[in-house]
């Protein structure tokens, strides 16, 4: 694979655990928010799973964040049936936990100011819907104390709204995604207040939420959208159903829940140990994959050294982490199989492409208003569109670049065009003929 064309993906390209999401409702756009999904509960289930990224030395672990993109009531809520189903297993510790939790806290409450309180039990949750900073910190911090290290959460919420009506809860949900997106980067309280939980711990997520395209606007606005919470998130685009019913889904079969049933079960022995310990950490060879990792990045950057496009050099290289990401758990769930490889290099190619037009569909223009401050479109790069390098004639003069610049409303300089472009070789200066360019090897 060349990493310049782009990919579809059929059924068989999926690991037989994934066959039964994708067949499970018939609209395509559906089918691939299911199977996303999917895989990001199977990766908020395998927290003991690394791989190591083509363009990073330290392993990365599986952390996926999506957000599920459709106007009110075009059935956003398929996936609250996917999470449920698949973190069935976390779900149920959870219970427990809060039971414990439950019953500390109705004896702390009958025992009043006695001297005698019961010691707060540590407790662990895993799967939450709406936090505090506060809040989170403690239960992070109960990974720690109670495994000496750290682990994930699963974050979930049926319609973001709920979050950003409230701003007292959405802006640590925002500002914490972005440092939740990798392990290692620590986040901390450390106040005077008593009622307070002082202690810098990693906070780590994958998450699913829902959300109509208002809503979504109103959560990732422009601060946002410049300091990268846009660029780690999975959008899931349900498209345009106007006039058209919600897409229906099936049951899965026993056979496709026997399935899910076994990874279930193989994906939390991998996690827990006999004792309630954490089992080792297990590397996912991915190496195989780093020569398609490169040449899909290789081709991105050829693209932005035509458009000179901001959006798209900030939007892809996190797009290629994300799909290599799907890349790794869809191999896992594959049994590591050597024979399926070529399966997995084609979602790859896939994610990277779909994760990445979908971000600048949704915000490239604005990345590009942030960056440097323009009303026209950000250039899309779309098949329909074809980037000023290609649009520009094998022989031109800056006026008529500028004239290009202007009529496509671009915000960059028509300097900063020449510029990249002598500079990456695609062009020369005409010997004699002032700002008279020549495209090279045409």
């Amino acid at each position: 694979m060349k990493g310049k064309e782009k990919y579809n993906i059929t059924v068989r390209d999926l690991p037989p655990v994934l066959r039964g999401f994708w067949n499970q409702v018939d609209n395509p756009n559906f089918s691939i928010a299911n199977v996303l999904c999917a895989l990001v509960c199977f990766s908020a289930m395998s927290p003991r799973l690394v791989f190591r990224y083509a363009y990073d030395r330290v392993m990365h672990h599986l952390l996926l964040q999506c957000i599920v993109v459709g106007q009110s009531s075009d059935g956003k809520s398929f996936s609250r049936n996917v999470y449920k189903l698949i973190l069935a297993p976390l779900l149920a510790l959870d219970h427990e936990a809060e039971m414990q939790e439950l019953e500390y806290a109705e004896l702390k409450r009958t025992k009043g100011q006695s001297k005698d309180k019961p010691k707060e039990p540590v407790t662990v949750k895993r799967c939450l819907m709406k936090f505090t900073k506060n809040k989170i910190v403690k239960r992070a911090h109960m990974f720690v104390r109670k495994y000496g290290e750290p682990l994930s959460f699963f974050i979930y919420t049926d319609e973001l709204s709920t979050l950003v009506e409230r701003r007292g809860s959405y802006g640590d949900l925002r500002d914490i995604g972005k440092l939740a997106y990798d392990w290692g980067s620590e986040t901390s309280v450390d106040t005077n207040c008593d009622a307070s939980y002082n202690a810098t711990v990693d906070i780590n997520w994958c998450s699913i939420y829902n959300t109509t395209p208002k809503i979504l606007y109103k959560y990732l606005d422009k601060d946002a959208c410049e300091s990268g919470n846009v660029n780690r998130i999975i959008f899931a685009l349900l498209g345009d159903l106007l006039g058209e019913p919600a897409p229906e889904f099936r049951e899965l079969t026993n056979d496709e829940l026997a399935l899910v049933h076994h990874w279930q079960d193989v994906l939390m022995g991998e996690t827990y140990g006999d004792n309630d310990n954490l089992q080792p950490v297990k590397e996912i060879p991915m190496g195989w994959l780093d020569k398609d990792v490169k040449a899909w990045c290789t081709r991105q950057r050829e693209m932005i050294g035509k458009t000179c496009s901001n959006a798209h050099n900030c939007f892809y290289k996190r797009a290629s982490t994300s799909a290599a990401r799907l890349a790794a758990i869809a191999y896992h769930l594959w049994d590591e199989n050597e024979k399926q490889r070529n399966h997995v290099r084609r979602l790859y190619y896939f994610f990277a492409d779909y994760i990445l037009h979908n971000q600048l569909l949704l915000f490239g223009k604005m990345y590009e208003q942030t960056i440097v401050n323009i009303t026209g479109d950000a250039v899309d790069e779309g098949d329909d569109n074809v980037p000023l390098y290609d649009q520009m004639p094998k022989r031109f003069s800056r006026e008529q670049l500028k004239a290009k610049v202007k009529q496509l409303e671009l915000g960059t300089l028509p300097r900063q065009f020449l510029f990249k472009w002598l500079r990456k070789k695609l062009i020369h200066e005409v010997e004699g003929e002032k700002d008279v360019y020549e495209k090279n090897g045409l």
